[in-house]
């Protein structure tokens, strides 16, 4: 088709077109469209064939770029969505197939119920799996942090109970320490240690039993390396063996 230059208005031999009471020019280029065309009110904004055309080629290219974005978008999810929706949904973002597709199971030092548990509930609230792994660390540097902290209190704690208890005994700190060992081992009938067994325990704990034992010990005698003997001394029976003691003249 040759192409139309601009012309006057189609509809009227001044270059306008009457539509009741208004008057509304188009291009001249309209007159060689269709009949239904000649009046579109979106093609009189083109004052040529050469700015609808350019205008076409923008709008194809963005159109086409939209398109390619789309493709790879994932839709909202409907307030109203099946589960079988929901599961499409969740899994498109990243969410394993099953539950134990995040894997925390995996060289864990925590008990399998506790695993599976939050298996479970990062599954039901749609979490993603690289979402949930970051999660994962996040928590494993804050016990961490958690424990150590606790571990450093209760070092200090330790450390500052000692300080007390060796003020306390003085030089005879050192012996009551081996002293109190001794009688944790021997009446506790444990294999356990003294420290072994309050290294995470209290301080208060640790000292309170120190002092029990060590006055147990001064009840009974046995806290006689304390009093510079350096010999143990075993404390002497407050039972009568009547089998050694004479028997009394039979009567009769």
């Amino acid at each position: 088709m040759p192409e139309v230059l601009d012309q006057p208005a189609v509809g009227s031999e001044n270059g306008t077109s009457n539509t009741g009471n208004q008057q509304t020019q188009a291009p001249g280029w309209m007159a060689a469209l269709p009949d239904d065309l000649k009046g579109n009110e979106a093609l009189k904004s083109y004052k040529t064939i050469g700015d609808l055309t350019k205008s076409y080629l923008e709008t194809d290219k963005k159109a086409k770029e939209y398109e390619g974005k789309l493709a790879n978008s994932i839709p909202k999810l409907g307030e109203n969505a099946t589960q079988e929706e929901r599961d499409k949904f969740f899994n498109s973002l990243g969410r394993p197939e099953k539950p134990d597709g995040y894997g925390l199971t995996k060289n864990s030092k925590n008990a399998s119920e506790w695993d599976k548990y939050w298996e479970n509930k990062l599954f039901e609230r749609g979490v993603s799996l690289d979402t949930a792994m970051g999660l994962k660390q996040d928590l494993d540097a804050q016990m961490t942090q958690l424990v150590e902290q606790h571990n450093a209190n209760l070092l200090k704690e330790n450390e500052k109970a000692a300080t007390e208890l060796k003020t306390e005994l003085g030089d005879k700190y050192d012996a009551s320490v081996v002293l109190a060992s001794r009688l944790w081992k021997e009446w506790g009938k444990t294999e356990v240690d003294f420290d072994k067994a309050f290294a995470t325990e209290t301080s208060a704990n640790r000292v309170t039993m120190m002092r029990f034992l060590l006055n147990v010990a001064a009840k009974t005698g046995e806290d006689s390396s304390l009093r510079g003997s350096g010999q143990r001394q075993e404390t002497k029976s407050a039972f009568i063996n009547y089998d050694k003691s004479p028997k009394p003249p039979r009567k009769g």
